[in-house]
């Protein structure tokens, strides 16, 4: 049987071989700023183009439940698609990333961390408060806040603040930001 954490080990070298790029985002991300929780679904930005579908598909549908038609239409509308591992019943959602100022900074700005073992491109602290913020304004879920919260916890004195309260401000998540208590004084 394999795990999910081998799963994801095989994506991630089949995205690295094929040189797409890629970031890990959501709980995984907050899992490593901040505490881990249980979750079984993977989320990832990817720079991926419609001449990459194939080399995807080949390399994973043995293990991977993968629609290739799915991965198109995601790519022309810049949307999500998602795979699913046949034996760990791992999702992974493949976020297409978009070409908007902040999602561009994010990406740029993504950081090398080990995860289990193995060297993956992970968003930042900072964008994962942020992004972990604007999904809790589109959809409330006290999950996301407990997100934040670890990170900011953990993360304490190295958080870059002045990149925090900049991009809040841009996003409209400020002050959901300064409701969690955690906004140094200014």
């Amino acid at each position: 049987m394999v795990t999910e954490i081998e799963a994801i080990h095989k994506v991630l070298a089949v995205l690295e071989e094929s040189g797409i790029e890629y970031m890990i985002v959501g709980s995984y991300a907050a899992g490593l700023h901040g505490f881990i929780r249980t979750t079984h679904d993977l989320d990832l930005v990817v720079c991926l183009e419609a001449e990459h579908v194939s080399t995807l598909v080949s390399a994973l549908d043995e293990e991977f439940y993968v629609d290739s038609e799915s991965a198109r239409e995601a790519i022309a509308q810049h949307d999500m698609f998602n795979i699913i591992h046949f034996d760990a019943g791992l999702k992974i959602d493949f976020w297409i990333l978009h070409n908007d100022e902040y999602s561009q900074a994010q990406f740029a700005r993504r950081e090398c961390a080990e995860m289990e073992g193995i060297p993956a491109w992970v968003a930042t602290a900072e964008d994962t408060i942020l992004s972990k913020l604007l999904w809790y304004r589109t959809s409330p879920s006290e999950r996301q806040l407990d997100d934040v919260r670890g990170i900011l916890e953990v993360q304490k004195g190295s958080l870059d603040w002045d990149y925090l309260n900049e991009w809040a401000a841009k996003l409209w998540v400020a002050e959901r930001l300064a409701d969690l208590g955690k906004r140094p004084q200014e």
